[in-house]
């Protein structure tokens, strides 16, 4: 079981990837739902860990995660 958590997610969007910063760090081929949320709703998303590495950020470790997006939920 997963527990949500928050994360600030990079504007830059590559192709189908997207890159997440978080406090937990992810496992590789991992299946994810991600939702965004905007001014417009919700959009959730079905994405897949392709990579999981520590990056200190203001003196505290957070986990940058680039995701592969697998589809809508």
């Amino acid at each position: 079981m997963r527990v949500s958590c928050d994360v600030s997610v990079d504007t830059e969007l590559r192709g189908s990837e997207l890159t997440v910063l978080g406090d937990a760090p992810g496992v590789v081929d991992e299946e994810l739902m991600l939702g965004l949320v905007g001014r417009d709703g919700q959009l959730d998303l079905r994405v897949r860990v392709i990579e999981s590495r520590p990056q200190v950020t203001n003196g505290v470790v957070r986990h940058r995660l680039r995701l592969l997006m697998v589809g809508a939920a």
